[in-house]
């Protein structure tokens, strides 16, 4: 009897078909793909050879073969000094670019001994509140040799960054990295807004122009908060709603009276890639024409690197499980894969313990590998656009186009209103029901979670530990720092900048790298910010401001 079902069981699933004929966003697929389905493609028109606009089969003529993706895996956690001994590991292990988190007490504006911050102190990120802290965590990293993503979205912190290299004598012109500095979308979708909105566009305006000026590659600003693709969007709507907000910023600065030439080419987004190979692929391809056409016919951009979409890609975590995670390699490999067919410009594949906890360093060490294999033993590098001519694909993407321009048409004009009173969230939040709902009724299979299914042994994969001693060491250091620094310095300076974001002159980026130097924290310089626009000092209500 067992012998017979078992015999049953297999031969059910050798004859068994697929019940998801779709891409994960739900756009049909055919049984087969012929010449007819892309005969009214135009090469020449409508997808061009890699680094000719509209750029749909790269940015640049060789890609890969000129160069490979950055290959970065983010961390930050426990102190500035523990961070930094990770990031020295994954130079050491083969990284080619790094990208260093900030905790919730950072991202919200706040230093490190605020009475809010405790038991959230270097739990999600590394906390950063003075120069003092960007120097360790920098210590002992060529700053002009290697690209440092700043995934932060405070001001300040980018201010600490650039101070810490001046003082160090570099280049700025020379330095490469981006920051995330959308602290208005970003923050308000992710989290919270740090600052009110009027505060936080100023911000965001005077940093890309300071930059634009000063820190020529350097990207100031990095579009994509995670919130959209990790809370349910779709692959064309993640696209969409972040070009609608790529759009509202490139208008600000251009009512400063600046050619979208002078900037634009230094905006750059934070895609995240699913594992839906071909889709994923095809989206980047989609997206690299509709930027470009965004920049040229409504912008007026005249330099083809203004019309460049260069995106970072980073695996989906909402997509890796808890049960039986040592799948989720296979998972982030698939995912990889995509966006490296699909030609990012750079690559970080999350570990496959994200569902548990932080990174260890192991985990971090197998993601490095992922990307690693793909560089040297897959091949998948020797061309460009290796995809390119697929019927599938070049029909794909002439489909996501279509629904990227349908959903920006519908959301840019009101993509701000949409996002402070919480329409654009809950259309997200919609979406990610309805693939719940697929994954719970079996439609979409999910493997260890829907079906092929086991008991594990609870502790089978290690769990990463926060060293408590390495927190608790931090805040010691934040209030020495405060005890011995030169306190008519740090007022004279916040003083500077509240005077510059007081006036419609000046940069005030610009004084928050000053403040900086004089040892302000990062919650003076963005309580400061408050008061110069007429809000308190601290909206929590917890502190006032130490030097009125």
């Amino acid at each position: 009897m067992e012998k017979q079902a078992t015999g049953r069981a297999i031969s059910e699933s050798y004859f068994e078909k697929p019940t998801w004929l779709k891409t994960s966003s739900r756009i049909p697929v055919k049984e087969i793909y012929t010449p007819e389905d892309i005969k009214d493609i135009d090469y020449a028109r409508d997808i061009g050879n890699a680094g000719e606009y509209p750029f749909v089969r790269g940015i640049y003529a060789d890609m890969y073969r000129g160069r490979l993706w950055s290959r970065r895996e983010l961390c930050g956690f426990a102190s500035p000094k523990a961070t930094n001994a990770r990031m020295k590991y994954q130079i050491e292990q083969g990284a080619t670019g790094l990208n260093f988190i900030g905790d919730l007490p950072t991202d919200y504006g706040i230093d490190s001994d605020h009475p809010l911050a405790e038991g959230a102190l270097g739990v999600m990120g590394v906390p950063i509140c003075s120069i003092k802290d960007m120097e360790t965590v920098t210590a002992g990293i060529a700053l002009e040799e290697v690209s440092l993503n700043i995934s932060v979205y405070v001001h300040p912190v980018f201010a600490f960054y650039v101070a810490t290299a001046e003082e160090r004598g570099y280049d700025l012109s020379k330095l490469r990295g981006t920051f995330l500095g959308d602290a208005s979308f970003g923050q308000t979708l992710v989290r919270h807004l740090p600052v009110p909105w009027d505060v936080a566009e100023r911000m965001v305006v005077d940093c890309i122009l300071y930059c634009a000026e000063k820190m020529p590659r350097y990207i100031p600003i990095n579009i994509g908060p995670h919130a959209l693709r990790e809370s349910g969007t779709t692959a064309p709507q993640d696209i969409a709603f972040d070009f609608c907000i790529a759009r509202y910023w490139i208008k600000k600065i251009l009512e400063r009276g600046v050619s979208v030439d002078d900037f634009a080419r230094n905006i750059t987004f934070s895609h995240r890639v699913g594992i839906d190979i071909f889709e994923e692929a095809a989206k980047y391809r989609a997206a690299r024409k509709v930027w470009a056409k965004m920049l040229k016919e409504e912008f007026g951009a005249k330099d083809p690197r203004t019309m460049r979409y260069r995106v970072h890609a980073q695996t989906l975590g909402v997509r890796l499980q808890r049960p039986q995670a040592i799948n989720n390699i296979i998972r982030t490999t698939c995912q990889a894969l995509a966006a490296i067919l699909g030609g990012a410009q750079s690559v970080d594949v999350m570990s496959f313990d994200e569902p548990l906890g932080l990174p260890t360093e192991e985990s971090q060490r197998i993601a490095l590998r992922v990307q690693q294999i793909m560089c040297y033993e897959t091949n998948v590098v020797n061309t460009t656009d290796p995809l390119g001519g697929s019927y599938y694909v070049e029909l794909l993407t002439r489909e996501l186009e279509k629904k990227i321009t349908e959903i920006m048409d519908e959301w840019k004009d009101k993509i701000r209103e949409a996002v402070v009173s919480g329409e654009l969230m809950r259309f997200i939040r919609a979406e990610a029901y309805q693939y719940q709902k697929e994954v719970e009724s079996g439609e979409r299979t999910v493997v260890g979670v829907n079906r092929f299914t086991v008991e594990e042994e609870p502790g089978k994969v290690r769990i990463f530990e926060l060293p408590e001693e390495e927190v608790r060491q931090h805040l010691e250091n934040v209030k020495e720092f405060k005890r011995t620094r030169d306190t008519k310095k740090v007022a004279q300076a916040l003083e500077g900048l509240r005077k510059v974001a007081q006036s419609k002159e000046g940069n005030t980026f610009s004084s928050m790298v000053e403040a900086a130097k004089a040892r302000a924290t990062l919650e003076e310089m963005m309580g400061v910010m408050r008061m110069a626009f007429g809000h308190d000092y601290d909206p929590y209500g917890k502190r006032k401001y130490p030097f009125a």
